[in-house]
């Protein structure tokens, strides 16, 4: 990492992207520290200061979310998560699950998936509304390239981050022309601290484009994905996404990942009535 004329927190959130991008395995300090520029010490400091917890902490507490998410939402044995959250043991394991969840695994896994929890920045709370399947297809979709800027916080202020990424565009020449903007949700809000809920709005640029300033660039995975178009207010997004894995999924013989879900927005708030606005909604299946 260059770290010339790096704005101290900017190293840091690339440091949580490293951290988030190499979860299966161990990531030293020591190693943060070098890429940063900073010395063990000094880089441990700056990154409890700045991240609210420590490396060691800020990796346990994504390995120990993903096991949760993997609990919910796959047949993976209780053995093998725990492996892929790197304990040794179960025991080890279930210890440390049951401090941060209250629940021992077993008994996590027995919970009801509430669904409504993974449909990111528009949250809203579960009802017993009856809501009937939309049209769902699947499609492979290829890898896309995009500068994202990164929102650290509830769900319900994600909207910020995009006055801030179009002013981005605008600076870097890549506003005015089509371009993909999607959003996408990382936590799962049963599981995270409101505070600590990652949230990236994104737009495609171009494989070979250099990013700099406030947008990383990164890459949404390619695969299969179940797809869905919604049809109006954004504020509605959330009943889609529920039908689809209320009503569709149970019956699809399909299985989901850990990979959060995808908002694809189609056409333009600003010159689109609320009516007439189109979200594709992806969820990535194994």
């Amino acid at each position: 990492m260059n770290t010339k004329k790096v704005p101290i927190r900017e190293r840091i959130a690339q440091s949580q992207r490293y951290i988030e991008e190499h979860l299966d395995s161990f990531v030293s300090l020591d190693l943060l520290a070098e890429q940063c520029g900073y010395s063990a010490l000094y880089f441990h400091s700056l990154f409890t200061g700045i991240v609210g917890e420590g490396v060691k902490e800020y990796q346990r507490r994504l390995c120990l979310q993903r096991a949760a998410n993997q609990l919910l939402f796959s047949e993976t044995s209780i053995m093998d998560i725990a492996l892929d959250a790197g304990y040794e043991s179960q025991e080890g394991f279930s210890r440390a699950f049951k401090k941060r969840f209250t629940l021992s695994p077993y008994k996590f896994r027995k919970l009801q998936p509430d669904y409504s929890s993974l449909i990111g920045g528009r949250l809203m709370h579960s009802t017993a509304q009856t809501i009937s399947s939309p049209p769902v297809t699947i499609k492979h979709c290829n890898p896309i390239n995009v500068a994202a800027i990164r929102h650290i916080g509830p769900y319900a202020e994600c909207g910020k981050v995009y006055p801030v990424l179009c002013n981005w565009a605008r600076e870097n020449g890549l506003y005015g022309t089509y371009r993909q903007v999607i959003g996408t949700s990382h936590d799962d809000p049963r599981t995270t601290p409101a505070e600590k809920l990652r949230y990236d709005g994104c737009m495609e640029i171009p494989e070979d484009f250099h990013v700099t300033g406030e947008a990383k660039k990164m890459i949404i995975q390619g695969g299969r994905y179940a797809c869905c178009v919604h049809k109006g207010s954004y504020r509605d997004i959330p009943k889609t996404f529920v039908a689809m894995l209320s009503s569709w999924f149970p019956d699809s013989g399909e299985e989901l990942t850990i990979n959060p879900p995808l908002e694809v927005y189609l056409n333009c708030p600003s010159i689109t009535a609320e009516e007439d606005l189109l979200t594709e909604l992806r969820i990535p299946l194994a």
